[in-house]
């Protein structure tokens, strides 16, 4: 790992958010990554993978007050499922844990049933400038796979590759469809940015979600992250019942000065809500409890 870049480390030491988050609440974006000589990435990557294995996201979980988690595998692994479908098989209970995946054509519907089978419910993209390019072909294979196994689609794009998606985007009307991270817009384009008008366009559709996490990430502040605020207010009076919410644990390529402690997440989102208990109740219980197959 030598000449890797090192970015900081998780808050080793999470505390309770004030108030504590109600009953089933669910974190709907973890990634987990455990020991690298029995699960090694796929990709060449330039910087460390982080020390988040799956014991420590259930103990950051337990104080924060959270029982539901979305295990979302991260892309270094590609489509090698072997870790997060041994995390699965290993749970004495899998009523409260889901999964999310990367999926390309090379995949068997075979290893995509027992995905289904093990308590994986949906398929992310991840489609930016930042990646390779992704042909809008393959994207529209696997959401026909994902719809078939009665899956979501999760999109983690940037604001203007989201514009620049739209075309195919703007077909998808009978599966839901969930933007990761409020869009990664830029919040100092202020609330009447392009981007911003689209995604609401979007959210306007009962199939259309948004998870209104990474405001502390994509803020320009270190602390308390204000200018966040009026953005994840505008997405959830857009659409309330189809909002979910993550911590994204455990902050991988953090590149701010200052790493957070997690419930200084939890308390932002109070924040975006006003800490109206009802809108809390929607956001961290019943919409990702209907989204993901929750009992």
């Amino acid at each position: 790992m030598a000449g890797k870049e090192i970015f900081p480390d998780w808050d080793r030491n999470p505390r309770a958010p004030v108030p504590l988050p109600p009953p089933l609440s669910c974190d709907c974006q973890v990634h987990v990554y455990e020991d690298q000589a029995r699960y090694p990435v796929r990709w060449t990557i330039a910087h460390e993978i982080p020390d988040g294995p799956f014991v420590e996201a259930q103990r950051v979980l337990k104080v924060l007050g959270f029982e539901r988690m979305v295990l979302v595998h991260p892309r270094v692994y590609g489509t090698d499922y072997a870790m997060l479908k041994d995390i699965l098989r290993a749970l004495p209970d899998r009523s409260n844990t889901r999964g999310i995946v990367v999926v390309k054509d090379d995949v068997a519907d075979r290893d995509l049933e027992e995905l289904a089978e093990l308590g994986v419910c949906g398929v992310r993209f991840h489609i930016s400038a930042r990646y390779e390019p992704y042909p809008r072909d393959a994207f529209l294979r696997t959401v026909a796979r994902a719809r078939a196994l009665g899956w979501h689609v999760r999109l983690h794009m940037d604001g203007p590759d989201l514009l620049d998606y739209a075309d195919v985007l703007e077909t998808l009307h009978d599966i839901p469809v969930v933007i990761d991270h409020m869009g990664r817009i830029d919040l100092a384009q202020g609330l009447a940015q392009p981007a911003m008008r689209w995604i609401l366009s979007m959210l306007a559709r009962d199939n259309w979600w948004m998870m209104v996490s990474k405001g502390n990430r994509i803020s320009a502040m270190d602390r308390d992250w204000d200018d966040a605020v009026p953005f994840g207010k505008a997405f959830i009076e857009a659409a309330p019942d189809r909002i979910i919410w993550a911590t994204d644990w455990p902050h991988v390529r953090w590149r701010k000065a200052r790493m957070m402690n997690d419930a200084e997440e939890v308390e932002l989102l109070y924040r975006y809500v006003d800490h109206d208990k009802a809108l809390v109740q929607k956001i961290l219980v019943d919409n990702p409890a209907r989204l993901h197959g929750f009992r």
